[in-house]
Order: C-alpha cells, then sequence, then structure tokens
C-alpha cells in the first residue's frame, strides 16, 4: 500500500491504474485456482506446503528456497523506499542514486534486524492494527500528493533510467508481483473453511474485490494528487518530514517481522528440521538473513531503480511458487481446474518470455 503506488506511477506513468487492472484480474484468478485446488485435497498449509501435499517435497523445498531469498530482497527494496522517502523530505525532490540513500536503507535494515534479534514481539492486537495505520499512512500521503513520481528519464531509486515505455510498464507489472505475495493466503484460509465450492468461489471474489477497492483506490488517489497543479512542493518542510518518518516507521516494523518470516522459512529448508519452534527461528539464521538483506541493499547502490530492481527477487518468487500450484492444478485436478490450472501456467510462462528480453534492454 505505501510502496507500490509510487513506483508503478514512476515506470508506468498514465499506464498506472491499467497495470493494476492486470495484476488484480492474474492475481484474482491464481487465487481462485488455488482455492479449487486446496479445497478438497489439502489440510490448512503454507503455499509451499500445499504445492508439497500435491507434488511432493522437491516442490515444497523449491518453494520455501525462493521464497527465503526472495523476503531478503524484499526486505532490500522497502529499506530503500523508507530511505528515498527520508531523502525527500529534506528538499521536496526524489534523490538519485548514491551512498546516501543507501547508508540510510542500511540503517533501516540494521534497526530491524537488531529488533529481530531481540526479544521484542509486537503483540496481535498491533500486528491486526498495522495495516490499517499503513493503509492510512499511505492515503494520507497520497492524498497531499507525496511522493510525486519523478519526471520521467531521471535517475532515481524508484525507477531506473534507459527503459523503454514498454520496459518501463513490464518492470512495473513485474514488481507488482511483490504487492501479489498474500494471493496464496487461501491456501491455509480454505481448507479450514470446509466450505463447499460456490461458497469459496463467492469468498475468493470478495476477497479480491476487496484488495481491488484498496489498491486502486489509493493508486487513483495517488494519481490524481500528482496531477494536480500544487502537487509535492507546495507542502511545508514539517509535513513532508512527518509524513517520511511515519512511512520509514511502518515500513521498518515490516522489515523487523519480515526478517523473522525470511529466517523461519529458512530454517524449515534445513534437512531433517522437525518443523518451526516456539522460541521462533536462531539467532544465528536471522543474522544471516540480516546480512543478505544488507548485501541486497548494497546490490541496489550499482545504479538507478533500486526499489522495482529489488522488488524482482519476489516477483521471482511468486512466479515460481504460483506456477508450481498451476502444475499441480494440471496433474492433481479434474477438467475444470486442469483447464483453469494450463490457463494459469501459459499467462505466466507468457509473462516472463514478453517481460525478460525488455528487463534486459532488448
Amino acid at each position: 500500500m505505501l510502496v507500490m503506488p509510487p513506483v508503478v506511477a514512476a515506470l508506468a506513468g498514465g499506464d498506472s491504474l491499467l497495470v493494476w487492472s492486470a495484476h488484480i484480474l492474474l492475481g484474482g484468478s491464481i487465487s481462485l485456482m488455488l482455492a479449487m485446488l486446496v479445497r478438497a485435497r489439502v489440510r490448512s498449509a503454507s503455499l509451499a506446503g500445499a504445492v508439497g501435499a500435491l507434488l511432493g517435497s522437491w516442490a515444497q523445498r523449491a518453494v520455501d528456497g525462493v521464497f527465503a531469498v526472495a523476503f531478503t530482497a524484499g526486505q532490500a527494496a522497502i529499506a530503500w523506499f523508507a530511505a528515498t522517502c527520508l531523502l525527500t523530505a529534506a528538499d521536496g525532490s526524489p534523490p538519485g542514486p548514491g551512498t546516501d540513500g543507501l547508508l540510510l536503507a542500511l540503517g533501516i535494515l540494521v534497526v530491524a534486524v537488531l529488533a529481530a534479534l531481540s526479544p521484542l514481539s509486537l503483540p496481535a492486537a498491533v500486528l491486526r492494527l498495522r495495516p490499517w495505520a499503513t493503509g492510512a499512512v499511505a492515503l494520507a500521503c497520497f492524498a497531499w500528493g507525496w511522493p510525486a513520481a519523478p519526471a520521467a528519464g531521471s535517475h532515481t531509486p524508484l525507477a531506473p533510467s534507459g527503459l523503454s515505455p514498454d520496459g518501463a510498464q513490464w518492470l512495473a507489472l513485474a514488481a507488482l508481483f511483490f504487492a501479489g505475495v498474500g494471493w496464496e493466503s487461501v491456501t491455509a484460509v480454505v481448507p479450514s473453511a470446509a466450505a463447499g465450492p460456490r461458497r469459496t468461489a463467492t469468498g475468493v471474489a470478495l476477497g479480491a474485490a476487496a484488495v481491488a477497492v484498496v489498491y486502486l483506490g489509493l493508486a487513483t488517489v495517488h494519481r490524481l494528487a500528482a496531477e494536480a497543479p500544487a502537487a509535492q512542493h507546495s507542502l511545508s518542510t514539517p509535513l513532508r518530514w512527518a509524513f517520511a518518518i511515519a512511512t520509514a516507521a511502518v515500513l521498518t516494523s515490516y522489515c523487523f517481522t519480515n526478517v523473522r518470516t525470511a529466517a523461519r522459512i529458512a530454517t524449515r529448508l534445513r534437512p531433517g528440521d522437525p518443523g518451526p519452534s516456539e522460541r521462533g527461528p536462531a539467532k544465528a539464521v536471522i543474522a544471516a538473513v540480516g546480512i543478505a538483506c544488507c548485501a541486497f541493499a548494497c546490490a541496489g547502490a550499482a545504479g538507478d531503480g533500486a526499489v522495482p530492481l529489488l522488488l524482482l527477487g519476489p516477483a521471482a518468487a511468486a512466479l515460481l511458487g504460483y506456477g508450481l500450484a498451476a502444475a499441480a492444478a494440471v496433474r492433481r485436478g479434474g477438467p475444470l481446474l486442469r483447464s483453469a490450472g494450463a490457463t494459469v501456467l501459459l499467462v505466466l510462462v507468457g509473462i516472463a518470455v514478453l517481460a525478460v528480453p525488455y528487463l534486459l534492454g532488448g
């Protein structure tokens, strides 16, 4: 909610709502396919657990492996975005690539990793309220037109220069898979609900509609505010700093919990792992994940466009996880589910085949 609308606006410009709509349509279709796949065949589980139950342990390890790596790249992207907001607060203009953004991003990651290594644990009530607080901060920022999309061709952490317009749109669509990590939550919800196919489909449709309202609403507010004559530069310096600090605080809290999540996923990859521990992952694993996050953040300083390029890590993980789920639908489903799985698989492969040449500059 905080990261993706500015990134998609910086990449896709006037076509940002079209890119969002394509993502929501694809994500809703994937969620419906997963819901129907696990409804009668799988116990409540994560995406990796559901795919493993249908295809074998190798598939579960493959999904866990790519998501463990992807989460580290994702936290680096989040930290870079928070650092960009803090630097933008100084004079109202998005910063260029360089060590200033890197040092701030590393600082945010260090704070998050130290919190993850500590006994600190967010209460369940705080975790329930955090998405609402995040949405409120995002809505306030975008209603005031902050942060505004950088000018086309400018060197900033939000958009690489040198991409063709088509390449930028493909990068926006690919990076949106970061926002789409969550469509697979039906693998845990649907089996425990034990509803019939019609009620399951209705529930998924209502959930997708809620996601569409939130994301398309925020993207529309961001676009309208950015197009207004008095946009970002009309903000007072204290207000810019208030938005930047609120954004950084919320995103640092997500880095803190996501580092622990990545460590839990990495722990499951160890041979003979008995399963999740009530004490959580070992500190050594958390530290290793933190080092990987910082390494990805350093890689983001090599050029401009650090945020969307780092988001390609979670995008690749989601693509592989959803692709394996579609393959499971083709292999284990009935005629209708096999058709749906084959369609989703073809679309995912098509996106990868079409996007990669553009992203490589071809």
